[in-house]
């Protein structure tokens, strides 16, 4: 017999806080497609892609469930998303890559790629959510 992980009541959406170790108002935020599309942006921006694993994927999977589920609209922004913005940075050290996604100054996910290409994720996800 197999155990599997509780799933997660369909009667709320899926929040910041359920998928990033995140913090304070944005925790409580449900996470909707303009947050990932902006995300998304700012990835392509500096980065020239959305990485398979960014947290703009992450964002679009949740965000695609809660609009499905009837939770969020299409077109909502979290007010943190819209003041605080978004932000991907990428910086050297020792030889490799390190990429760090923030929304409203969090960090949702940190990337380290080495001088071959392969890639931890050194991020800041939730774990058994």
């Amino acid at each position: 017999m197999s155990q599997e992980k509780p799933r997660r009541p369909e009667q709320e959406p899926i929040k910041y806080g359920d998928v990033f170790n995140v913090s304070g108002e944005l925790s409580f935020q449900p996470i909707g497609q303009r947050d990932a599309a902006i995300m998304q942006s700012a990835e392509d921006k500096t980065l020239g892609h959305a990485p398979k694993h960014g947290a703009a994927s992450l964002m679009n999977s949740a965000a695609q469930k809660n609009e499905d589920a009837g939770f969020v609209d299409d077109d909502i922004a979290t007010n943190i998303a819209r003041k605080e913005g978004v932000s991907v940075s990428q910086t050297y050290d020792s030889g490799k890559r390190v990429i760090t996604e923030t929304l409203g100054g969090q960090v949702l996910g940190k990337f380290v790629e080495d001088a071959n290409g392969a890639k931890e994720i050194a991020g800041r996800l939730r774990k058994n959510k």
